[in-house]
C-alpha cells in the first residue's frame, strides 16, 4: 500500500469525476478534483511520501468542497430568485377571494407554484372577483417580510 504512484490518483480522480455523472449531488466532483491534484503533485515531486499524499488529498478535496458551498453556491442562488421573479411574471392564476375595490387585496392560487406557493396575496388596480382568472403583472416586495403579487384580469 505504501507504493502508490501518481496515475494511480488519476485513475481515483477520474472515477470520482464520472461517478458525479451518475450520483448528482456535486461533492463527488470535488474529491475526483483533490485526486487529481495529489496526482499531479505527486507526478512533479515523486519522492512525497504517502502520508503526505493523503494529507494533500484530504485538505484539497475538503477545501474544494468547501470553496464551493461557501462562496459560489450563495451567488447561484441570488441568481436563481432574481430570475424566478421574472419568470412569475405572465403566469395565470384564478383569484380565490375577490377585491372589488382598486387597491384592496385578494388571494390567488395557480396550478403549479409560482416563486414556491401555489396561493398568493394579490394587489389589482381593477376590481377582482372570486374565480376571475388572473396575469401576475409584477412581483411586489416593499419590505423583506412582505411580498405579494400584482395582478391583471385576463380578458
Amino acid at each position: 500500500m505504501g507504493n502508490i504512484l501518481w496515475w494511480h490518483w488519476v485513475v481515483l480522480g477520474v472515477i470520482l469525476v464520472l461517478m458525479e455523472l451518475v450520483v448528482p449531488s456535486f461533492t463527488i466532483f470535488w474529491f475526483g478534483l483533490g485526486a487529481l491534484l495529489t496526482g499531479l503533485l505527486l507526478a512533479l515531486l515523486p519522492e512525497i511520501g504517502l502520508k503526505w499524499q493523503m494529507l494533500v488529498f484530504v485538505v484539497s478535496s475538503v477545501g474544494f468542497t468547501f470553496c464551493w458551498f461557501y462562496f459560489f453556491v450563495p451567488q447561484k442562488k441570488i441568481k436563481t430568485i432574481l430570475q424566478d421573479e421574472q419568470a412569475a411574471i405572465g403566469q395565470t392564476g384564478i383569484a380565490a377571494s375577490r377585491a372589488l375595490i382598486p387597491g384592496d387585496r385578494g388571494r390567488v392560487v395557480f396550478s403549479v407554484p409560482v416563486l414556491g406557493d401555489e396561493s398568493w396575496t394579490y394587489l389589482a388596480d381593477e376590481p377582482i372577483d372570486t374565480g376571475n382568472r388572473v396575469r401576475v403583472i409584477e412581483v411586489c416586495s416593499p419590505n423583506p417580510q412582505e411580498r405579494f403579487l400584482k395582478v391583471e384580469k385576463v380578458r
